[in-house]
This record gives C-alpha cells, structure tokens and sequence, in this order.
C-alpha cells in the first residue's frame, strides 16, 4: 500500500535524506508521487558542436578541463571545455563554483543551454548538464526538473521515483470509467507515469490534459455538492 508509507521506505532513501525530502514536504511515498516537476529539459534533439546555430542548444559531448574562479568581490565564474569530435566549445557559469568539483573530465555529458558568443568567444551559458549513464532509460531524453532544496537534486528525486513506477503503476482510477473513455483520457495512473518520466512531448501533453481535466473535474463536482449540501 502506498497511502501512509515512510518515504524511507524506498531504496536509497535513508534518514539522511529523507530529512531533506521533508524539507520539501515529501514525508511518504505518495507525497513523492504528487510532487510534479516544475519543468522539464528536453534532451530529444541532439545537436553536434560543429552544427550549433546559435540559441537553444543541446549536445552530447565529453568535458575536457574545468576550472573557477572570482573575477571580483561577489563574482564567480566556472568555465569548461566540451568536445564531441566535430568541435569545442566553452561552457560558462555565473556564481556556481560547486561546478568545477562537480564536472568529471573524460565523461560523457547531455549538455543544454543557450549558444552564443560571449566576449568574443562562442560559449553556452549557464547550461545544465546530465551524466550520459544517469538517465533512466524511459526517459526518451526528457528530463524532468524539480523544486529542490540544498542536499537533494532532480537526479535524486528522480532515482526515488523510478524505484517506485511498479507502485506507481498500480495507482487506481480517480474517475468514472464512463468519463475517462468519453474524453479519451489517458488512465489516471499511466498519466502519472508520463509526468514523470514522459516517453515523449505527445505522452506529457497527454498527462497533463488528463491531470488538468480531473483537477476541474474534482472542482466543479465539489461545488455541486455544496450546493447541494445548502
């Protein structure tokens, strides 16, 4: 049964970290079933550096050399080198000096942000990148963020997810049969599902109608029973 069990209850999740879930209001598993992403970065279209046209960009290149430092009181900046055979290009970030300890050189990264030329030098500015070997396979490249809290990231809350989609899977219908198969809405469980770990833009879309659908549904059904009621 989901209703009731401690967070803790998920593998990986020890008390540790299941103090910064409750930091975020996540105390039991259903808690973390209803934390919907607060966005989503869309890794589908992968681009190599020597094609890059500037704007919204994503790759799939190694880093090569990371370093920080202040260039004035209150000004920190992080520069990278990717590469992914074709060409090089600077990864730049502005008050994140955690990033350089973070980056690992020679491993693979989905790298996404906006291209352009900074100071003279073509650069991504304050992209956010995933390890190549951390997306879930059922993904499709669309990678869910969400609002986190110092000591727990998106990839975190994401690993706790994935270790309950069986669960989640088995979540039952909030709606009337008759409703979901006159409106052809996707099942209140694979909709949970796709918000999560959305196979692609289609399926998400679809999700988020079905969620949107049973919130005004659950809506307008309260207010005639109160008005019933009175």
């Amino acid at each position: 049964m989901i209703e009731g069990r401690s967070i803790e209850s998920i593998k990986g999740v020890g008390p540790a970290l299941a103090k910064k879930f409750a930091q975020l209001g996540i105390k039991t598993v259903q808690d973390l079933i209803d934390y919907y992403p607060r966005r989503y970065d869309d890794y589908s279209d992968v681009v190599s550096i020597g094609l890059m046209q500037p704007g919204a960009v994503t790759i799939a290149a190694t880093i090569e050399s990371a370093k920080g430092r202040y260039v004035r009181r209150g000004l920190h900046i992080t520069e990278a080198t990717a590469s992914d055979g074709t060409g090089k290009v600077k990864l730049t970030w502005f008050n994140q000096p955690y990033r350089a300890a973070a980056l690992k050189s020679g491993q693979q990264y989905f790298i996404s942000g906006v291209f352009d030329v900074h100071a003279g030098r073509p650069s991504i500015m304050n992209p956010s990148v995933e390890l190549e070997q951390a997306f879930p396979v059922n993904t499709a490249r669309i990678v869910p963020i969400y609002r986190e809290t110092k000591g727990l990231t998106s990839l975190q809350i994401r690993k706790a997810l994935r270790e309950i989609i069986p669960e989640i899977r088995l979540v039952p219908e909030q709606l009337p049969a008759d409703i979901v198969k006159h409106y052809s809405l996707m099942p209140y469980a694979a909709a949970l599902e796709q918000l999560h770990f959305p196979a692609s833009s289609e399926s998400l879309a679809d999700a988020r109608r079905r969620l949107s659908f049973q919130e005004v549904f659950e809506l307008i059904l309260a207010s005639l029973l109160n008005k019933y009621e009175i």
